[in-house]
């Protein structure tokens, strides 16, 4: 007998039929806690981050206090996760350069003077390498790598652009980060009825150097937790794939934008229906494909705060390679979490936990079993639960127009 109900429906009926949305909530929240960054790996970072900004002061010979660095990407939004070794935690930071020197300044000369300063502490940072827009630092003996972007303030004057970064092919490209992440922990930041409304606070910081976003992601946080889950099941189905395929998975950006603003239309049309955070997951993944859209100069994923910046750009050059692979993704993303959420999650399979999570994913659950409970559950809504993720990024000093 055939059936209507979608594919978040199907799920959550089996669910509700075995008492068991608690209990897979419990499972995916302690599995996404151990594949975050600790809190040593994060004071390391944090002491590394600082000490970026300070080298760069001295060897570009400019005052300290027109270098500002500051968390960018899935940094500054508190969406990083990683399968852990031999796969490194992707640390994104922005460095931007004030002062005579670089108000008007060549973008290949500022870069590679950039990636000059960053030399001289390879036994640390590795050897710097040169990216489209950054310049990489390995840190081989650390959890984690650095992608370190030098930019200026905007040169393009395209509407909605705060700062400028070097592109080798159209000299200086327009970017937000701070921007885009604002709006995604706007999002981010809303309830369901189903959860305990919890105050918000603000954090100001009037500095050159913006701290890591400090704390746990809170377990009441339905978006940042889909958005972790979805990047880990991603980096677990091209894990050892050949270099080819690799290039045309769906990049972060595409997933974290269409997840929030699938979350947006759930809250602003169907938050009502919604009793549980699995089930706004659920939803919100089956929701994201209908975001993408499609005009005379082919597929867009728009960055909502800079109209000018088509994330999908790439769709439209690559003879349908990455729609073809996000599609692909997506497929198996739905019918991984369908197989996964149909067993029992009290005996669940390996080879399923796997299929989504990884290796990694699976060692966690396993590591986590004996602790988990009720109150540990996929961004649990309880009432009296103390909030720890951010409403919004660590502001930067009032000088600073960057994300």
């Amino acid at each position: 007998m055939t059936t209507n109900l979608t594919l978040s429906k199907r799920i959550i009926g089996s669910l509700n039929a075995r008492s068991e949305t608690q209990q897979w909530e419990d499972l995916i929240g302690n599995l996404l806690r151990r594949l975050e960054l600790d809190e040593t790996e994060r004071q390391n970072a944090e002491a590394d981050y600082e000490q970026v900004a300070n080298d760069i002061a001295a060897k570009l010979s400019i005052p300290r206090h027109d270098v500002e660095i500051f968390p960018q990407g899935s940094m500054r939004t508190q969406t990083t996760i990683s399968q852990r070794y031999p796969v490194k935690f992707d640390l994104d930071v922005v460095v931007k350069l004030s002062g005579p020197k670089y108000i008007a300044p060549d973008p290949e000369a500022m870069f590679d003077a950039f990636g000059k300063a960053l030399e001289g502490n390879e036994a640390v940072t590795g050897k710097p390498e040169a990216k489209r827009r950054c310049w990489r630092l390995p840190y081989p003996n650390k959890a984690y790598y650095f992608d370190v972007t030098p930019a200026v303030a905007d040169r393009t004057g395209r509407a909605g652009s705060s700062l400028s970064v070097r592109d080798p092919d159209t000299r200086w490209a327009p970017s937000n980060p701070q921007e885009f992440a604002e709006w995604f922990c706007h999002h981010a930041a809303k309830r369901f009825p189903f959860q305990t409304v919890l105050r918000k606070a603000v954090v100001e910081a009037r500095t050159t150097v913006t701290p890591l976003p400090d704390g746990q992601v809170g377990l009441d946080d339905i978006l940042r937790r889909a958005v972790q889950l979805m990047k880990l099941h991603r980096d677990t189905l091209y894990w050892g794939v050949d270099e080819k395929k690799r290039e045309a998975m769906p990049i972060s950006v595409i997933i974290v934008t269409l997840a929030a603003k699938a979350y947006a239309e759930l809250l602003a049309t169907r938050a009502n229906e919604f009793n549980s955070p699995i089930e706004v997951v659920l939803a919100l993944v089956e929701a994201m494909p209908k975001f993408i859209d499609k005009d005379s100069s082919g597929w867009r994923v728009e960055n909502p705060k800079l109209a000018s910046e088509n994330f999908a750009d790439k769709w439209n050059t690559d003879g349908g390679a990455r729609r073809a692979e996000f599609l692909r993704w997506h497929g198996r993303l739905e019918a991984d979490l369908e197989a996964l959420l149909h067993q029992s999650a009290r005996v669940p399979s390996d080879e399923k936990i796997r299929s989504v999570f990884g290796g990694a994913g699976l060692e966690a659950w396993k590591a986590s079993k004996p602790k988990a409970n009720v109150l540990d559950g996929l961004l649990g809504s309880a009432a009296g639960h103390t909030k720890t993720n951010p409403d919004k990024p660590l502001k930067t000093g009032s000088s600073n127009t960057l994300g």
